[in-house]
């Protein structure tokens, strides 16, 4: 599934896949202490191979960027929205291999490797000089 939304020239095309969903949402329903608290998904950090995801649960903000999905709401910042646009999220699940947790996969990491930043035409709008 996947949705996409236009914001201040941010444009948000994530799909969101049926595991995910079906985790996403087991977890707020058995989880008391994640009431008032939204599903998101964040950049955490850089390195020379590109960035690092991030998933968990937070309380909304006012720029948040908005992923709907089988009556699911995922929040994204507009930073991290720029830059995973025609992204999927996948839940794994794999004992055997000690794989278990969210999968961010962006078709477009590789033009975010390296010093991609100096190229200014791969910032986002605000970010430029």
């Amino acid at each position: 599934m996947s949705i996409t939304q236009d914001d201040s020239a941010v444009e948000l095309k994530v799909e969101i896949s049926d595991n995910a969903i079906k985790q996403i949402k087991l977890m707020l329903e058995h989880d008391y202490t994640l009431k008032d608290h939204v599903f998101r998904i964040k950049i955490g950090g850089k390195g020379c191979g590109g960035f690092t995801y991030q998933t968990g649960f937070s309380e909304p903000h006012t720029d948040d960027l908005i992923v709907e999905a089988a009556d699911l709401k995922i929040y994204v910042d507009p930073f991290t929205a720029h830059y995973i646009h025609g992204g999927n999220l996948d839940y794994k699940f794999d004992p055997q291999n000690f794989e278990d947790g969210f999968v961010l996969n962006n078709p477009r990491e590789k033009e975010y490797a390296g010093k991609f930043f100096k190229d200014t035409n791969k910032l986002p709008p605000w970010a430029k000089p």
